[in-house]
């Protein structure tokens, strides 16, 4: 089996590697996208995961393809659950 590292969750991933190394806070990026700050909080904070649909709006935001977060998503949560039965 290929085993794919997971480094950063998407939540991880949006608020380091995004939001920090561009000076941005989640507040700004929650009045950009047009909803609470709590959500940005909840996602990079792994309290919630990232969506299709919110994928696509990041996509609008930062150029960074849908796919990419849909992904890393789907990775973190297969990871998680590998760990779960393990």
């Amino acid at each position: 089996m290929i085993d794919l590292k997971v480094r950063y969750s998407a939540g991880e991933f949006l608020k380091i590697m995004v939001l920090e190394e561009r000076g941005l806070t989640q507040k700004w990026l929650a009045e950009e996208l047009g909803c609470a700050e709590r959500k940005i909080s909840e996602i990079c904070n792994n309290k919630r995961g990232i969506s299709a649909d919110f994928a696509l709006q990041l996509e609008k935001v930062f150029g960074i393809s849908a796919e990419m977060w849909v992904t890393m998503q789907a990775k973190w949560e297969l990871y998680n659950a590998r760990q779960k039965v393990a």
